[in-house]
């Protein structure tokens, strides 16, 4: 309520008080100095025969007046204390050293803070206090209250003054019903200026620089021209002078160095969509971060116009952008990124802190004619480090959090001078794939995200040759267990999902229109084998081999078996994460011992090479051997290795092929799931005998059958079958008691065991 019986009150759609102490005294001040603090607007009313005013916007500012009328010393602090004030009191006291200025503001703002207001006030107490401060005589006193009580006096007349300020109201004398539609229209539909806009109007207009570049006064011509199409008049702006002089001031070339270099470079592509009207902020974070060392964009323009040769100052930029995209390229540029584009996997400030940390290590103090003397020594090593940082911060997320002052103190010293150490890089690693572990995925899938692309690019970079970097060729990120395949098993077991989108499960493939059923694996897919080498598939995209996929080929029709389908699934992304972690360590140049020489009996599965193409997984491989030992032990004659999976007697009457399987628990029991295929007896057909070997992930038992026998159950047995309805493979499913007694179990046509002891070598 105010002296003319007129009342503002708050309706209940209005926020919260919002402004802190300082918002608040930086309104109050504005007031003081009588800028312009815009225009409220109210509703007027009439309740219980009083004229009320509804605020409808300007809460934040009311809430503000309100607080400064009532308790005006509130707002008091320091900074209203000027060095003049402090030194005619320290003359009074015979101290008048700038050192004893903010023991001066003390003394007065804790006087001032304890009272209401600045009427009426005794100040032979601040006086005396002062004097006792600096030993003075209590003669002085007098002198003291005089000096501050005109001080104080000052500060009503202020006080005074904004009483009598007069703020423009909008009054609204429409519809009650519409006012909360008004108030959202207010507070949500419009778009506040952002800082670099402020710059615009705070920055010097009148200061000119001529520069070289043209692309750079095109974007500044086109902002302005945006306005004049619209048929505004923009003052001081001629767009031929501008054209032909080359001369731009210091927001201007910001503005459109950051146009300028958002399209010319990839790397730097971030909102290359904007209006030619709006500030990209990256010309202004790049050339801050490049020449201060804290955030100073406030103030940016003072380095502008310290620079003698801008052009000069550009190249030098530009020199340390091409620096860091020769060393990032590999990864970014990678061929299979060229199926959706260019991508940007890092974040702006990622890439600024690199380049600007490239700038200042290339060019010392203000001479951006000559690189440093030391850079020819460095740049080999920060090339390096900044190819793996890169990717370390992006598997890491580092950039996730924190802007511009990440990017200076990655700076000091140059973070990028320094190696990742092994142990680093293992728990970035591990944390890596033990994130992507945690999903539960059986609807929806997620599709890769930037860092798992990135450690992909990493892998392949050394298993790509250059003939597939520069073919037509196009290559996909494929789940290595489709996605269709794994949703379906986990619906059938009722499962409450697996992590098919894990990094251990994505590889790239060559792109192969013939692709027949997306559900299949490709050693499911008999279509598919038909057109690519799979030899060359395992070796150089999937790095796995049969065996490793052989889980999916079993049969989960019921809700228990959600437990095995996951073990398996789990299983199959640590043996192949392994494999990815060796070879992503060889690409980067990152030593794979030392990485895991800090972890004490960790296990892991060696990958093929060129020249050793049978050692892909050392574990499968261990087993396997276990198994043909056993059959030698057993038949007294060493075996010859034909492929993979088969073996020979030295005279070629005996055949062999080994299948392996892991124990799954079943209650009390074990279970051991193989799939007969008869597609390997073709490697023996020329042997006599044959037989199947089946030996248990853990070698306890090795079970030799004769073919034929395995042949005289098919019909009992479940099967799959392929794309044309041929059986492609029967479920062998074997069961072992706690005592060691094997069975067999048998489907048709009715479900049951037999006892298959008599097969086995122990």
């Amino acid at each position: 309520m105010n002296k003319d019986n007129k009342r503002i009150a708050v309706p209940m759609f209005q926020r919260g008080k919002r402004w802190n102490a300082d918002q608040q005294r930086t309104f109050i001040d504005s007031l003081i100095k009588g800028f312009p603090v815009g225009t409220m607007l109210f509703y007027e009313t009439f309740e219980d025969g009083v004229q009320t005013y509804i605020l409808v916007d300007g809460l934040q500012r009311g809430n503000s007046i309100k607080k400064y009328m009532n308790n005006p010393t509130e707002f008091f602090y320091d900074k209203n204390i000027s060095d003049e004030f402090c030194q005619s009191i320290l003359q009074i006291v015979n101290a008048n050293v700038s050192e004893n200025y903010n023991l001066v503001r003390s003394i007065l703002t804790d006087f001032i803070k304890k009272q209401r207001s600045f009427n009426n006030l005794q100040y032979y107490l601040p006086a005396k206090c002062i004097a006792e401060t600096f030993s003075a005589s209590p003669d002085v006193i007098g002198n003291l209250i005089e000096v501050i009580a005109d001080f104080f006096e000052e500060r009503q007349a202020l006080y005074n003054q904004i009483a009598l300020t007069v703020i423009p109201v909008i009054v609204y004398h429409g519809e009650e019903e519409n006012l909360p539609e008004i108030f959202d229209r207010i507070n949500s539909q419009g778009t506040p200026l952002d800082q670099y806009e402020v710059y615009a109007a705070a920055w010097p207009v009148s200061h000119r620089f001529k520069i070289s570049n043209t692309d750079i006064v095109e974007c500044a011509i086109k902002k302005y021209d945006a306005f004049v199409e619209d048929g505004f008049i923009i003052h001081g702006y001629d767009r031929e002078t501008m054209r032909s002089s080359k001369k731009v001031n210091a927001f201007e070339y910001l503005f459109g160095l950051g146009k300028f270099l958002v399209n010319k470079y990839d790397i730097l592509g971030f909102q290359k969509t904007l209006p030619d009207d709006t500030v990209n902020p990256l010309g202004f974070e790049l050339v801050n971060a490049c020449l201060n060392d804290t955030n100073k964009i406030k103030t940016l323009y003072r380095n502008i116009y310290d620079i003698k040769e801008i052009d000069k100052f550009e190249s030098a930029l530009m020199n340390s952008i091409d620096f860091v995209v020769a060393s990032v390229s590999p990864i970014m540029r990678f061929k299979g990124n060229s199926r959706s584009g260019a991508k940007l996997f890092h974040s702006k400030y990622q890439i600024l802190s690199m380049i600007s940390t490239t700038f200042k290590e290339m060019y010392i103090g203000m001479n951006y004619t000559d690189i440093s003397e030391n850079w020819s020594s460095k740049k080999d090593t920060i090339s390096k480090n900044l190819r793996l940082y890169y990717v370390y911060d992006i598997i890491t997320n580092y950039w996730s959090e924190g802007g511009t002052n990440k990017i200076h103190s990655a700076a000091k010293p140059n973070r990028y001078a320094s190696e990742i150490s092994p142990r680093a890089w293992r728990n970035a690693l591990d944390a890596f794939f033990d994130r992507s572990m945690f999903r539960a995925e059986s609807r929806q899938i997620a599709n890769p995200k930037s860092e798992e692309i990135v450690f992909l690019n990493c892998i392949y970079l050394n298993t790509f040759t250059a003939m597939d970097q520069l073919s037509v060729n196009k290559f996909d990120i494929e789940h290595i267990a489709p996605k269709e395949q794994m949703k379906k098993l986990i619906a059938a077991t009722k499962g409450n999902g697996l992590p098919i989108s894990s990094i251990a499960n994505l590889c790239y493939l060559p792109e192969y229109v013939n692709r027949s059923k997306r559900d299949r694996n490709f050693y499911q897919d008999e279509k598919y084998l038909q057109h690519i080498n799979l030899e060359e598939v395992e070796r150089k995209y999937s790095f796995t081999s049969r065996e490793d996929l052989e889980w999916m080929d079993m049969q989960y029709d019921r809700s228990e078996d959600f437990a095995i389908l996951k073990q398996a699934y789990v299983d199959f992304c640590n043996s192949r994460f392994s494999i990815m972690k060796k070879l992503f360590c060889k690409s980067m140049g990152i030593d794979y011992d030392a990485m895991n020489s800090v972890t004490e009996n960790e296990i892991i599965s060696s990958v093929m090479d060129d020249k050793a193409e049978e050692s892909r997984h050392s574990v499968t491989n261990d087993y396997m051997n276990e198994c043909v030992r056993r059959i030698e032990q057993k038949t007294g004659e060493k075996l010859i290795k034909i492929s993979r999976s088969t073996f020979t007697s030295q005279d070629g009457r005996k055949g062999y092929v080994f299948c392996i399987s892991k124990a799954y628990a079943q209650g009390n029991r074990e279970k051991y799931w193989f799939g007969y295929r008869r597609n390997p007896l073709e490697t023996i057909k020329m042997c006599k005998e044959q037989y199947i070997v089946y030996g248990c992930r853990d070698a306890r038992e090795v079970l030799l059958f004769p073919v034929d026998i395995i042949e005289s159950f098919t019909s009992s047995m479940n099967f799959s079958v392929d794309d044309d309805g041929e059986i492609s493979h029967w479920h062998i499913v074997f069961f072992r008691e706690e005592n060691g007694h094997m069975t067999q179990l048998l489907s048709k046509p009715e479900i049951k065991e037999i006892d298959v002891d008599k097969y086995k070598i122990i």
